[in-house]
């Protein structure tokens, strides 16, 4: 803490100028005075402009300083090296609020800081969010402190002049959430429409399915049941048409996503030929280890975009996400070496439900090591919500990182046979 004696260096005035997509509109009329406590007469405020804009989310702070403050603060500090440190209503920014630009004019020096997402910052806005600031400007007071750059001498600064400051805007708020609704909805687009979070998708609907569908298109172009019963047995000599009950029942089965034996292929496509509601083929049953990685890679995008389009700032991926991507493609890898040296080889499998497909593997049966794998991934995605990239701490990551181990391990071990 510096001395008693230690120059102070109190801010004279302060102007706003958003940074990036979205600018801040004023707040009052054009030619309204700068909120600081000081008129627009005074050479300082008057050569920053007279806008009285809120800063709302990240952008640009201008302040103007006294210049024998200025240079007197720099001399006391001279035999220490370390720099300017802005702080915002009491919370120092050394990392999150960059000088960019600086300039004497008259009797005044102007600083501007660039306010950027980070750390710092986000303890700034909960503290804004916990006052009610998220939409209404509050005051901001930017202070100019220093801090050596050994941390052996820090200034707390005066309490600068006042401008305002919110977390965002109403329509910031709105398009960032439509943006992430539309972020899941491509998800689950993708999930239900094509095979990509699905097992063995290459081969992931088997051809007699195709058939089947062709077979029940012709059957919808003849007139009565005799005429069908009699095409189908042109075509298919093993067709009986005594037998269409067994027929209906394993489409049926078909339908509900059981396994079809290859020795009743035949009789489920007659059945579904013959089936008079209609119906789609059934998909292979969805991957765990594939709607794993998808839901991460969905989350760690809509959440940059979302959180750009909240505060005007894209700001960069915290290390513990990348670290949590790293764990889910590995478990991916895991899964993919082990589907492609099972002995009897991956086929298709069809899917009887999202929820179901995940906890059961290709035997049919729910594992253990399954359903700790979905806890896991539902715990971390819920219990991180925040307006920030969530920082996951290490230990969740090391219990991700075991969890799917147990998922690897377990896959190997009891659905390799």
């Amino acid at each position: 803490m510096a001395s008693a004696d230690t120059p102070q260096l109190p801010t004279k005035c302060i102007a706003v100028r958003d940074s990036g997509l979205f600018e801040s509109r004023p707040t009052d009329k054009k030619d309204a005075p700068l909120r600081t406590g000081e008129s627009n007469s005074d050479p300082a405020c008057a050569n920053l402009g007279s806008d009285a804009r809120p800063l709302v989310g990240t952008g640009d702070l201008i302040i103007a300083v006294d210049k024998t403050a200025f240079t007197a603060l720099k001399t006391s500090q001279g035999a220490l090296s370390g720099a300017f440190v802005l702080y915002l209503n009491g919370i120092p920014l050394p990392g999150d609020a960059m000088l960019i630009a600086s300039e004497t004019v008259d009797q005044y020096v102007q600083l501007r800081f660039r306010i950027r997402q980070g750390p710092e910052t986000q303890r700034l806005w909960s503290m804004l969010y916990a006052d009610g600031a998220l939409f209404e400007p509050t005051a901001l007071y930017p202070a100019l402190g220093w801090s050596s750059n050994d941390a052996t001498q820090t200034l707390i600064p005066l309490r600068g002049q006042a401008t305002s400051v919110s977390i965002t805007t109403g329509a910031r708020l709105v398009l960032a959430l439509l943006l992430v609704v539309l972020a899941i909805a491509a998800i689950v687009y993708v999930g239900r429409a094509t095979d990509t979070l699905r097992d063995e998708p290459d081969s992931a609907i088997p051809p007699w399915w195709k058939t089947a569908r062709k077979l029940r298109a012709r059957m919808a172009q003849l007139s009565d049941d005799t005429a069908r019963n009699q095409d189908l047995k042109e075509k298919y000599p093993d067709f009986d048409g005594t037998d269409v009950s067994r027929y209906d029942d394993l489409a049926s089965k078909a339908l509900a996503g059981e396994p079809v034996e290859a020795a009743d292929v035949n009789a489920t496509c007659f059945g579904l030929a013959l089936r008079k509601p209609d119906w789609k083929p059934v998909r292979a049953s969805f991957s765990l280890s594939r709607t794993q990685m998808a839901l991460w890679f969905t989350f760690a995008v809509a959440t940059g975009l979302f959180l750009w389009l909240l505060y005007g700032d894209l700001r960069r991926i915290d290390g513990s996400l990348l670290v949590l991507l790293g764990i889910s493609i590995g478990t991916a890898g895991l899964s993919w070496i082990t589907d492609r040296n099972a002995p009897s080889g991956r086929g298709y499998v069809p899917s009887r439900g999202f929820w179901y497909d995940l906890l059961t593997g290709f035997d049919e049966r729910k594992q253990l090591h399954r359903y700790q794998a979905v806890v896991v991934n539902v715990l971390l995605l819920v219990v991180q919500q925040q307006l920030s990239y969530p920082v996951f701490d290490p230990t969740w990551l090391i219990f991700l990182g075991i969890s799917g181990t147990a998922y690897g391990v377990g896959k190997q071990v009891l659905e390799s046979r």
